[in-house]
């Protein structure tokens, strides 16, 4: 806040103006513009009794623009501008004529006589830039709009006079201001005749300076400088003449610093250029041949080429000039720097980068197609290179195709096409590859997706350039004349792409299908043809037959209609297994061969129950589908990321006929237990030609790596490997027994030393060995027998994984990802409900494993999102014939056995929540679809959740938490009604522990919150809410005769009460419970000080029933009849009735009390209670000493 000058003497002049001025000096810009914001203020409060504060403020401004440093003229000109700002449409502003008053007294040469003539000069250069500042805050503030001729003279003379070396710019930029401010008539009358005798010289000499203002002029002015002017000092009738552009450009490209790059006149220039409409022809003339001059000695001529360039992108409003704008010689110079981007500084990278960013935001505002297929040519053909946004790490190509149209697209396509194609020998082989690349993603553009026919040729390109001999990707050639064919080089990536095109899907399986065989009879037709010689990679006979047995399945009559979908997805396996024969003909043999067997057991016979694993007590033959996922898991262990998309896209329509057992085929291969390798096939040990099949590539791969820590499996020592064998049961039971594995090598080592050490190792500690007393020969067997002990340690410790070990253990994770992946695909199309609950049960066994260890931890990561995923299935396949009434409540049992009443890890209250929810819905589910029982002798699922209810109720520790049944009284679930029953019965006795009462209220609370169930089935809601509400009244009566309640005990009791009594009121005619005598009880169990949110709920409900709520100023006289309380429980004395300790009752109170009091008097309750606490310590002591008085044990040795 600033301060305001005393209400005193009127003549004496506030002194707090003088400590402003001492911010305008600082050299941080910030501190000078707040010091300017502070003298503003404080002038524009009370004006009227600031006028000598104002004159001074402005003479000391008009003196600080002269000052020695820039710093301090920079802080000066801030304040001054901004005062003149401040007062110019009031009455204190100022005159042009007083400020130059000003300037003559302050600014004068008589005033500041130097010592020397260095000095002297120095102090001139100093005041001129002074005066020019002066004018300029004149101009830029407007005061010059509304001035009269002479006071305009006054400021050009003051300008033109300051126009002297370093002066110079200053005051042409303030000369150039104020050309736009005034009118041509006094342009012409009055600037134009000072002027004109400093820019009337050839063009030679002039300056970046002289030009901007002729810009600004005949901008503004555009007939008051006649063609006679440009045309003696220019040479040409007009600045932007053909003729006059390589003098422009040559003016803005020859600079000695990069800090001349900010002249205004780059952005007028430019500016002026894209408004009418030369920035072609003025890049064409004067920019490209700069650029395609090698030997010119312009210094920063990149930086500046892209100076230009992105002011010029930023202000083009028609982009028919974009492509002339890409010259060659700009193309040559962006692909030479960024072949060596990394070399490059930073700011000049960043440069670059805002460069490629200007262009980016051009694209979607060209309306022209043909102008934007005009950029791409230019961008991917020479002297540019396709490669120019990998060595930018740009996509400057890719953005730009994203904005063509369908027809755009294709045109392009053929530029890539030809580019491939060329046999210019300057194309590089990675500019083809990379075409081919851009190519291949071009062909599933958004705007060409109906194009199937256009992108068919593409694909058969891809096909003929990769798989067979072809020099231009339509011929196919003969092995005897393929030294025409493409190159040898280019052939992985051909065939890379037109693999890559089949990853693509379609929306109908029959589309796919016929896609699919188009491609495979174009390949029959050429084998019928020509033969296995004109393929890369010549089929063998074996291999040969595979194929003619594809081809014969897929264009086969089928016999049964029913399965026609089936036949669908097994045709579009075969036909992707069929020319996967020129990629991997051994995998894809032997896969035709199994899918083969399997269409003719699904033609052939119907399938048997989908659960059945057994029949007549001996091993059924494997169903067709636990085939065809042994075959699913095949292929996705392979390094193909066309076969895992394929296996992804059909997936979804087998998911219906997997089996229990076909599911466990897949949840075999994420068994963390089972340290077998799942991708090891060779019993014998031979794991590394398995492994080399998975090497994967990181941009095939849709994981990432994982962390790996410790020691595989194989590593331990025998030892602790038969220590493994001998206790596998207790290890399951103890999951974390880490630190036991830990004491057990240090025990075997302390076992190890003491039997080194023999004779030397004494018996007892009294006992010393003194090693001089040892021969040489003791020694040296000791000293063996100690390095064996400390080698068999350092044997039985964890060793750091190898390389390999590390490769295969990535590997194999990447292969369990692939297959969470099916088990995604699967749970979201309608899963059966008990291949569901398996995978639950699954899932807990599996999850201390994968906490345990750290290497599994984006295993742990997909159990979790399987797990969170069960609970969002909306649609289940629930066949009721596979679903047993007894299944669900041993499904809870056993998951309370194995996981709630076992060993503990982290989050598990949280998982057996979500669990338990899981269940529930399964049970609605099965009871929805099943016609009802007449005898149920089996548990039910609400019996199973009453059996844990109760030991909830009773237990410590308990099995479920109270979280689990809030969950279950959220939902609508019929069950809700006996757990609530058992609740009331239970939880509201004597006997129970005071949190267990008070949780009990709460959960009887979130039930009848659950508006929406009770509503949907008001009579059985009144029909078990009497029995609940009778178990209520009973518990009232309790705490009645015992006058004893609990803060958070009360306050849920009145929540709960709250909720009877407003659904008694929704439904008239229902009496739950009397009202008047509840009423009556809870005004007497309020005797003692409420919190605030407990009071709340009090007065809600002493509304509801007609009370006068008691106030906690009314309760002083509780502690005048009776016992004195404290939070709502009576202070109980050291022994009950029975002479039984009330401990445990204390420890439950002081579990669910919270603090109702403020700090003192919490901190005073303490303090009382540790005094009574030494009080009664000092009387059992003294008790104790009874008698003993007068001995003394001072002289007792």
């Amino acid at each position: 806040m600033i301060p305001v000058a005393p209400q005193g003497k009127p003549a004496t002049m506030d002194k707090t103006v003088f400590r402003f001025f001492d911010k305008f000096t600082s050299a941080d810009e910030a501190t000078r513009v707040r010091g300017a914001c502070e003298l503003i203020a404080f002038l524009a409060s009370e004006p009227e009794k600031k006028e000598k504060e104002r004159a001074y403020a402005l003479k000391r401004l008009i003196r600080g623009v002269g000052s020695n440093t820039n710093a301090s003229r920079a802080g000066y000109f801030t304040a001054l501008v901004g005062y003149l700002e401040q007062v110019k449409d009031t009455e204190f502003c100022p005159g042009i004529m007083e400020i130059f008053g000003l300037v003559k007294s302050e600014l004068s040469d008589s005033d500041k006589d130097g010592d020397d003539d260095d000095k002297q000069a120095q102090l001139k250069v100093e005041l001129r830039i002074g005066k020019i500042s002066v004018c300029g805050a004149i101009i830029g503030t407007g005061l010059v709009d509304g001035a009269s001729d002479l006071e305009l003279q006054t400021v050009l003379k003051t300008l033109k006079k300051g126009m002297h070396k370093a002066a110079t710019p200053l005051a042409i930029m303030y000369l150039s201001e104020l050309v736009k401010r005034i009118d041509t008539k006094k342009f012409t009358s009055v600037l134009w005749p000072v002027v004109e005798p400093k820019l009337n010289v050839a063009k030679e000499e002039q300056t970046m300076d002289t030009i901007y203002f002729l810009l600004a002029a005949t901008s503004a002015h555009k007939k008051s400088v006649n063609k006679q002017f440009f045309q003696n000092n220019f040479g040409s009738p007009r600045m932007f003449h053909e003729s006059n552009y390589p003098y422009l450009a040559n003016l803005l490209w020859d600079i000695k610093s990069t800090v001349t790059i900010n002249h205004p006149l780059y952005d007028y220039l430019l500016e002026q250029l894209v408004e009418q409409d030369k920035v072609a022809s003025f890049w064409t003339h004067g920019v490209e041949p700069i650029l395609k001059d090698e030997g010119s000695e312009h210094k920063f001529k990149d930086i500046v080429a892209l100076r230009v360039l992105i002011t010029i992108l930023n202000r083009l409003k028609t982009f028919q000039s974009l492509p002339e704008l890409l010259s060659p010689g700009l193309l040559e110079m962006v692909l030479r720097k960024t072949k060596n981007f990394a070399q490059l500084s930073e700011d000049v990278r960043e440069l670059y980068q805002e460069a490629f960013e200007a262009l980016i935001q051009c694209y979607p505002k060209i309306s022209d197609e043909e102008c934007k297929l005009q950029v791409f040519e230019k961008l991917v053909s020479a002297p540019s290179s396709v490669l120019i946004e990998k060595y930018a790490s740009n996509k400057i190509i890719q953005n730009l195709l994203a904005t063509l149209s369908g027809e755009s697209v294709q045109k392009a396509a053929q530029i890539l096409k030809t580019l491939i194609l060329s046999d210019n020998e300057a194309v590089l082989n990675q500019e083809r590859i990379h075409a081919t690349q851009a190519l291949q993603k071009l062909l599933y553009n958004r705007h060409v997706l109906a194009e199937n026919d256009w992108r068919l040729g593409h694909i058969k390109f891809f096909l003929n350039m990769g798989v067979f001999y072809s020099a231009d990707g339509q011929k196919i050639l003969k092995s005897s004349k393929n030294q025409s064919a493409l190159s040898a080089e280019l052939v992985p990536t051909m065939k890379s792409s037109f693999f890559h095109c089949l990853e693509q899907r379609h929306s109908k399986l029959a589309d796919e299908k016929t896609f699919l065989l188009s491609i495979v009879e174009y390949v029959h037709e050429i084998l019928e043809g020509s033969g296995v010689k004109t393929l890369r990679v010549p089929l063998s006979d074996e291999h040969l037959q595979y194929w003619h047995r594809m081809y014969k399945i897929v264009n086969g009559k089928q016999k049964n209609q029913q399965n026609q979908k089936l036949a669908t997805v097994f045709h579009i396996l075969v036909l992707y297994m069929g020319l996967h024969l020129f990629s991997d003909p051994e995998l894809a043999a032997s896969s035709i061969a199994e899918l083969e067997s399997v269409m003719k057991r699904v033609q052939g016979k119907k399938s048997a129950s989908k659960l059945a694993i057994k029949q007549n007590g001996t091993a059924a033959e494997p169903e067709w589908i636990e085939v065809v996922v042994d075959l699913f898991l095949n292929l996705m262990s392979q390094n193909s990321h066309l076969l895992r998309r394929v296996i992804g896209h059909v997936f979804p329509h087998l998911s219906a006929e997997l089996t229990l057992t076909a599911f466990n085929q897949i949840l075999s291969v994420i068994n963390l237990k089972d340290k077998t390798n799942p991708l090891s096939v060779d019993e014998k040990g031979d794991d590394g030609a398995d492994d080399s099949k998975m090497e994967t590539d990181e941009e095939d791969d849709d994981t990432s790596g994982v962390e790996s820590d410790g020691a595989d499996s194989d590593g331990k020592s025998s030892d602790s490997e038969e220590d493994d064998d001998d206790d596998e049961e207790e290890e399951e039971e103890d999951e974390f027994s880490d630190d036991e594995d830990g004491e057990k090598v240090t025990d075997k080592m302390r076992l190890a030393i003491q039997q080194a050490l023999g004779g030397a190792n004494p018996e007892t500690d009294t006992e010393s060995v003194d090693l001089d007393d040892m021969n040489e020969e003791e020694g040296r067997k000791l000293d063996e027998a100690l390095a064996a002990a400390f080698k068999m340690f350092k044997q039985s410790k964890k060793t750091k994984p190898t390389k390999a070990e590390e490769r295969v253990e990535t590997t194999l994770t990447h292969f369990r990802m692939r297959v969470f992946d099916l088990i995604d695909i699967y749970l979201k199309n309608s899963p059966n409900i008990i291949i569901c609950l398996e995978l639950m049960l699954y899932i807990f066994e599996m999850l201390p494993v994968a906490i345990k260890e750290t290497k599994h931890k984006q295993i742990l990561d997909r159990y979790r999102q399987i797990f969170n995923n069960l609970t969002k299935i909306k649609q289940f396949n629930i066949d009721v014939k596979d679903v047993s009434a007894e299944q669900l409540p041993q499904i809870l049992t056993d998951l309370m056995e194995k996981v709630a009443k076992g060993s503990s890890f982290p989050d598990r209250n949280q998982y057996l929540l979500k669990a338990c929810q899981f269940i529930v819905i399964c049970s609605q589910l099965i009871e929805k679809d099943s016609k009802p029982a007449n005898n149920k002798k089996h548990a039910t699922i609400d019996q199973v959740f009453c059996k844990y209810l109760q030991e909830f109720i009773v237990d410590r520790n308990p099995p479920l938490t109270t979280n689990v049944f809030q969950t279950l009284f959220r939902m609508g679930w019929s069950g809700n009604w006996l757990l609530a029953k058992t609740l009331a019965a239970e939880g509201l006795k004597q006997e129970t522990r005071i949190v267990r009462r008070t949780q009990t209220l709460q959960l009887l609370k979130e039930l009848m919150k659950n508006r929406r169930f009770i509503a949907a089935d008001s009579q059985t809601a009144q029909k078990s809410l009497k029995p609940i509400a009778t178990n209520l009244a009973a518990y009232l009566e309790e705490r009645d005769k015992s006058a004893n309640i609990s803060q958070n005990e009360f306050s849920e009791l009145l929540q709960l009460l709250q909720e009877l009594k407003n659904f008694q009121q929704q439904n008239a005619g229902l009496e739950l419970i009397n009202w008047k005598r509840t009423g009556a009880q809870i005004q007497k169990l309020r005797r003692f000080n409420l919190n605030s949110q407990t009071m709340n709920h009090y007065v809600r409900l002493c509304r509801q029933l007609q009370l006068e709520p008691i106030k906690n100023s009314q309760d002083k006289q509780q502690q005048q009849n009776g016992t004195a309380k404290q939070n709502g429980v009576a202070k109980k004395k050291k022994k009950t009735d029975d002479g039984s300790d009330s401990s445990d009752e204390e420890e439950e109170e002081e579990e669910v009390q919270e603090p109702t009091s403020n700090g003192a008097v919490k901190r005073k309750k303490n303090g009382n209670a540790a005094k009574q606490k030494r009080l009664k310590k000092e009387e059992r002591l003294k008790a104790a000493s009874e008698g003993l008085e007068t001995v003394s044990f001072v002289n007792v040795e």
